[in-house]
């Protein structure tokens, strides 16, 4: 894609990605998958700030948008971008042409997705392949190559063009995936990936100390924080045309980028960071809306009803609720252990009847994902594995279930405030029936 506003236009004018023949631009940044299964991630164009809306760059957004993407595929053939990613010379001897700094931003995402190929925009030059996994620390992954090419045509005739045969990951076994020529170097992005986590870190001490300060003053906090709260239902930030049911402690509002229409969430009325701080007349308030969502789901939708609850960066207690075709729970749990295999997640499952809140350690961030027959798997968050937000999402949005791999991101999946309205009154009207607090509400739509 362009990397200057004047080439922008060139672009303009495409339609289904045709430049000419034999010639695709595959757009902004996504990943294509051939034919014959050959997965190629792309990010266009040069980095900008947040605000920018400029055809030629891309964002932070970008970038976690196509993370969350990678994260339903099988793996990353092929990584395309125009710049380079900061440190990918470290441990190799400086090549004779000045380095661009590269982003930090960029490290990090091709740290998460791993390809087997990289390939920038400057002069040419091939690195020595790198690991991506630490020698007796982590099971063995395939290696990358990090390939720069050249402007085509340029006056030193510089290498622009590379031919290559790949055969996709999906086709290769566990042992052909592994092997790593000799010259393979250690990872070079583990000192971008330690100053990230020094920042994550901060942020959370951060965190922390305002909690510090709310326990001086907790009267005078909760009001500041009931008030600009987006889920708090006394404060003005939260978007009540979303709510569909309002319990004695729990309400049921519409998920902003959901998954499918029916999409929707079990939050507390007031300030409560996760279920394990619920009072157990609050967590019965939970039950009663889970078993009404079961049985709405089960009913009119002939579909099996997925909850999970990330307590990790997340301030205010968010339970999904997602409808799935009607899988066997066993079928499901399997997609969740992929996935957590994929991300190397430690998992415990916990058999319906017993509590789980016992098993987290007290201030141990978790996910908990919970099934048709109240069956769970807990995963406890760690400093060792970095958890992946978008986990739940993910899964669900696999092709083994709800085949979605676009809307894994909630940024992607936003509509009008006009759908959402309509949305919540379709909603609303199916489960008025099985609404467990439906006497407690006003008869208004």
């Amino acid at each position: 894609g362009a990397t200057v506003e004047a080439h922008s236009a060139y672009f303009a004018h495409i339609v289904d990605g045709q430049v000419t023949e034999n010639v695709t631009y595959l757009g902004r940044r996504g990943i294509y998958t051939t034919t014959n299964g050959l997965s190629i991630a792309y990010m266009s164009g040069v980095f900008g700030d947040g605000a920018s809306n400029a055809a030629h760059c891309f964002t932070e957004s970008d970038l976690n948008i196509l993370h969350a993407q990678a994260g339903i595929t099988s793996g990353i053939d092929v990584l395309i971008t125009n710049e380079w990613p900061a440190d990918v010379m470290r441990y190799v001897k400086p090549p004779g042409f000045k380095v661009p700094a590269g982003l930090r931003q960029l490290s990090h995402l091709t740290n998460t997705l791993k390809p087997r190929y990289h390939f920038v925009s400057g002069p040419y030059y091939e690195r020595l392949p790198y690991r991506n996994h630490k020698i007796l620390h982590e099971r063995a992954q395939s290696c990358t190559r990090f390939i720069s090419l050249d402007c085509a045509g340029n006056k030193e005739k510089n290498k622009w063009l590379y031919a290559f045969s790949v055969c996709p990951m999906k086709h290769m076994s566990d042992a052909e995936l592994r092997k790593q020529p000799q010259e393979t170097t250690e990872n070079p992005y583990i000192e971008v990936e330690k100053e990230k986590e020094k920042e994550e870190d901060a942020k959370q001490q951060h965190f922390y100390n305002i909690g510090e300060k709310r326990r001086q003053d907790p009267a005078e906090m909760d009001k500041k924080r009931d008030s600009s709260c987006w889920f708090c239902l006394k404060s003005p930030n939260v978007e009540k045309h979303l709510v569909i049911s309002i319990g004695p402690s729990m309400y049921v509002a519409l998920a902003k980028g959901a998954l499918r229409a029916d999409h929707v969430m079990i939050i507390p009325t007031n300030h409560i960071k996760c279920q394990q701080f619920l009072e157990p007349a609050q967590q019965e308030d939970v039950e009663k809306f889970k078993r009404a969502l079961r049985t709405m789901n089960r009913t009119k939708q002939k579909c099996t009803t997925v909850f999970f609850e990330r307590s990790l960066s997340t301030s205010h207690m968010q339970i999904q609720a997602i409808p799935v075709p009607r899988y066997s729970t066993n079928d499901i749990k399997d997609v969740f252990y992929t996935f957590s295999d994929k991300y190397s997640l430690e998992v415990q499952e916990i058999p319906s009847g017993e509590e789980w809140k016992e098993v987290v350690p007290p201030g141990t961030d978790y996910f908990l994902a919970e099934f048709e027959n109240q069956d769970k798997l807990l995963f406890l968050c760690s400093q060792k594995v970095r958890f992946p937000l978008q986990f739940g999402r993910e899964v669900l949005a696999s092709e083994e279930l709800l085949n979605m791999p676009r809307r894994v991101s909630w940024k992607e999946c936003k509509v009008a405030k006009e759908q959402e309205v309509h949305d919540v009154k379709v909603f609303r009207k199916e489960f008025q029936e099985f609404d467990p607090f439906k006497e407690d509400e006003s008869d208004s739509d």
